[in-house]
């Protein structure tokens, strides 16, 4: 059994975890060969910076997933997949830090305030929760995240115009894709594809109508780089960890 632990949220959906960097990490842990094992904490505050996912390795208690990554590339003796050596890796930086940061707003909108992703949310909660805190739960993080995604930005914007800019984003994606040569980092999975999965991969597998999620499940190229890579990752359509 491997020491390596990665403390994130609850799986969900088919997938080894609900939480977007979480996917990411999980992803790039199994395609670079590092044994690591899941431990559930749904409570993100428990972690190191207040955040999920971290890990923890004999006394390190380490999170971020973008510094647990160079961190344990560094240890095993990978290459830095956060140097930007070229003009390519520039743009794919820029890629991963659009769906991280705004395209990740939206995926929070559609799961904690739409209200179909919160009525799914509430479902997941009955499962994961006391039956008799899931209802209170589910309530204070839609609270939450709507003041956070004002603040932010994104919940200023009209209903209509939120889900516009999803599709756009996701849009611009499936060219990329199709233009491509089967991944965004090149001829082989990488460091954006994993992020950019992370982003996409909930809504591809939540069964809530949302809008930018049902426009998502609609796109070929999209839907085929998100199984190829989870195969490709976990070595089948499944997630597993040593």
């Amino acid at each position: 059994m491997s020491d390596l632990q990665v403390h994130a949220f609850a799986p969900a959906w088919g997938l080894p975890s609900s939480g977007p960097f979480a996917l990411k990490l999980m992803a790039w842990l199994s395609h670079a060969g590092i044994a690591w094992r899941p431990v559930v904490e749904n409570r993100a505050d428990r972690g190191p910076l207040g955040k999920s996912p971290w890990i923890e390795q004999g006394g390190l208690r380490m999170g971020d997933s973008d510094r647990i990554i160079a961190h344990l590339a560094a240890r095993h003796g990978l290459p830095d997949p956060m140097a930007l050596p070229d003009p390519a890796a520039v743009t794919r930086d820029a890629l991963k830090t659009a769906f991280e940061e705004r395209f990740h707003q939206i995926l929070e909108w559609e799961l904690f305030v739409h209200p179909a992703g919160f009525a799914g949310l509430r479902a997941l909660l009955k499962k994961l929760a006391p039956s008799a805190l899931a209802p209170l739960i589910g309530w204070q993080m839609r609270r939450h995240f709507t003041r956070q995604l004002h603040a932010r930005g994104i919940a200023r914007l009209d209903p209509p115009e939120i889900a516009a800019t999803g599709r756009r984003q996701i849009d611009g994606l499936e060219m990329l894709l199709a233009d491509g040569a089967g991944w965004l980092h090149g001829t082989a999975p990488g460091l954006t594809d994993f992020a950019v999965w992370g982003q996409v991969a909930p809504l591809l597998h939540w069964p809530m109508a949302t809008p930018v999620a049902e426009h998502a499940k609609t796109l070929r190229h999209l839907t085929d780089w998100s199984a190829r890579l989870q195969k490709a990752a976990f070595g089948s359509d499944q997630a597993h960890a040593a």
